[in-house]
């Protein structure tokens, strides 16, 4: 095991420089979480900027994803919406959760039992490559995982009033036989099933059966080597973001050595940058969507790094 000593820091420079980076390039959702993680700052701040994202139809888009720049909302910004949700635990009481989950409702496909990832109107807004329109849903797996897993996760959290318990634990079956009969699984669908894991108010056995099923899959999906950092992957810190995971022990050695490799590859300007890029797809737009992304990014770096005690002088 790493010892205190050998632990990367990140000083009070870097941090400062982290926020210098923010507060002059990040949109104001990203101030407004930097400010309610950092400096004691108001969740409602957080949900007056997310407001600015959602749609009269309760769903999120207008570029909440910033690979995926269309005003619809979606799915895929809508989980995002919800993750913020978490994030500053916000209640069912503010009008903005149960909306969101009405719109998931909404937009549920009885059929397949899916929600479909984004809309195929998206195809019509500059967008990455990947959110293009061509074999959507088997490159997806008909969305069994990616995003129904996590939005389930999130209507047992925020919408019980708006679903009735039986047609969720209808989802919930099909996706633990899903995973039941995976040999592998991929990293967006890992992150999916994770945070239905995370759902508060989870029947204890049914988190187990997901957990249990999500550590014999986790193996072939994960990057354990800082070589493969510095390209696209699944980190040990995305699966064990916090001491408290239920992956964290088993992954204990390799989450130390990804904190000291967060640490590590800050940027001169305080920012942690994206390790994708749009390639020839909207050059322009891209631009404005890598600053967005490294926003975000230095955020998220800076929560995970004080969860783990590794900012200087800040407790957890």
């Amino acid at each position: 095991m790493e010892s205190e000593e050998a632990k990367r820091i990140l000083s009070r420079g870097s941090l400062k420089n982290a926020r210098a980076f923010i507060e002059a390039k990040a949109r104001p959702l990203e101030k407004a979480r930097l400010h309610y993680h950092f400096d004691g700052g108001l969740a409602t701040d957080v949900v007056e900027e997310l407001a600015k994202f959602q749609n009269s139809d309760g769903g999120f888009g207008n570029a909440l994803e910033p690979d995926l720049r269309t005003p619809e909302s979606s799915a895929l910004a809508t989980s995002i919406a919800f993750q913020l949700f978490r994030e500053i635990d916000l209640g069912t009481s503010d009008a903005m959760a149960p909306s969101g989950a009405r719109y998931l409702v909404d937009t549920f496909d009885d059929v397949r039992m899916t929600w479909r990832i984004i809309p195929k109107t998206a195809e019509n807004s500059p967008h990455a490559p990947w959110w293009g329109q061509a074999g959507r849903e088997e490159n997806f797996n008909i969305f069994s995982l990616n995003p129904t897993a996590e939005l389930l996760g999130y209507l047992f959290e925020y919408g019980k009033d708006v679903v009735p318990p039986d047609q969720l634990l209808t989802i919930w079956r099909k996706i633990l036989s899903h995973l039941g009969d995976l040999d592998k699984i991929e990293m967006h669908d890992f992150l999916c099933c994770k945070r239905l894991a995370e759902t508060t108010g989870l029947d204890a056995g049914l988190k187990a059966q997901l957990i249990d099923n999500l550590r014999r899959l986790l193996e072939n999906t994960i990057s354990l080597q800082s070589s493969q950092w510095l390209k696209y992957g699944l980190r040990p810190i995305q699966v064990a973001d916090s001491p408290k995971s239920p992956f964290f022990e088993s992954l204990r050695d390799a989450v130390m050595e990804n904190l000291d490799f967060e640490v590590k590859t800050q940027q001169e300007n305080g920012s942690w940058v994206p390790t994708w890029s749009w390639g020839d797809n909207y050059p322009d737009v891209w631009e404005k969507a890598k600053i967005e992304w490294s926003g975000a990014l230095t955020v998220e770096k800076l929560i995970v790094l004080k969860r783990y005690g590794r900012i200087e002088g800040m407790p957890t």
